[in-house]
């Protein structure tokens, strides 16, 4: 089990009793992996107490990041770490349900080779669900590969498919668009998203814009074709301009004026211009980070 915690130090315990209680019914030597991503309260002291708690039903690997690496590099960590047939990945906050994970792992016996979770409700603020089912449409419209409406970071996964994402290279990663990516059998599983059970979710607004644009530069080159459809578009306009000057100045008598229109167009072919050049920034900025190849994250210390 791959388990990312940041400052989760108040609900850490229960929700630990509660994966367990659905996990030890199903008859695996459990693994679970806890990736401390940094946190600022006690939760490293918390998982070392589950650690010495749980003794031989579980065995329990503390992975303890130097800083705060983000949420994607903890789910890389936690599967390059993991041992197991078979890799569940869950947050800790207790918005997944682990109600459901007999029956992803049903779905693995049957022979998925990923299990995912969709989210069949939110119960996050009204703005939060509606940026989050925009999201989706728009990802789903621009990318070649398919990935499914609402489905988070929740689910499991097969050995041979873990390795396959762990082998993939990029650092500027997201994990469910790595996950259709690499194919194989997929199926799902609907799952309730539960409310947050204390504090502040891990990403925010800020964050979650961030992987948004991971997603989207990540996996689509169509923003970059807008600079072309761009193009296309303001010569277009500027013939027709150039049309009706041409016109207006030999077939009427009026005075070829157009100040207006002239700015107009100016200010507009200006903010398609720098908008583009902003797209074009996100494309490099990122192939600059993959340039420096800087490791994924740093453990300080491993548990």
């Amino acid at each position: 089990m791959v388990l990312p915690v940041y400052n989760e130090a108040e609900t850490l315990r229960d929700f630990f009793g509660e994966l367990v209680s659905a996990v030890e019914p199903l008859g695996f030597d459990i693994e679970a992996v806890f990736i401390n991503d940094g946190s600022a309260d006690d939760s490293l002291a918390a998982m070392r107490e589950i650690k010495d708690e749980i003794g031989g039903r579980v065995e329990v690997v503390i992975l303890d990041f130097a800083r705060n690496f983000g949420h994607q590099a903890a789910v890389t960590a936690g599967i390059e770490h993991t041992t197991g047939d078979v890799v569940l990945i869950m947050d800790t906050d207790m918005q997944d349900d682990p109600t459901v994970i007999p029956e992803m792992v049903d779905k693995w016996r049957a022979g998925a080779e990923v299990v995912f979770a969709t989210r069949t409700s939110r119960r996050e603020p009204l703005l939060v669900r509606f940026l989050f089912s925009t999201y989706y449409r728009v990802f789903s419209s621009i990318t070649p590969i398919e990935i499914p409406h609402a489905a988070g970071n929740f689910g499991l996964i097969d050995r041979r498919v873990a390795d396959e994402i762990t082998h993939l290279p990029e650092h500027n990663r997201y994990y469910p668009g790595l996950r259709a990516w690499v194919g194989f059998r997929q199926d799902g599983v609907d799952a309730p998203r539960r409310g947050r059970s204390g504090g502040n979710s891990r990403v925010g607004l800020l964050g979650l814009a961030e992987l948004a644009f991971d997603a989207f530069f990540g996996f689509s080159a169509l923003p970059l074709r807008l600079a072309f459809a761009a193009a296309v578009l303001l010569a277009l306009a500027g013939a027709v301009g150039i049309a009706v000057i041409f016109y207006i100045k030999f077939f009427t008598d009026l005075a070829v004026t157009m100040w207006s229109s002239i700015m107009t167009l100016i200010i507009f072919t200006a903010s398609a211009q720098f908008f583009l050049i902003g797209l074009l920034g996100e494309y490099i900025a990122r192939i600059y980070t993959e340039v420096k190849n800087r490791p994924h994250y740093i453990i300080r210390d491993r548990y």
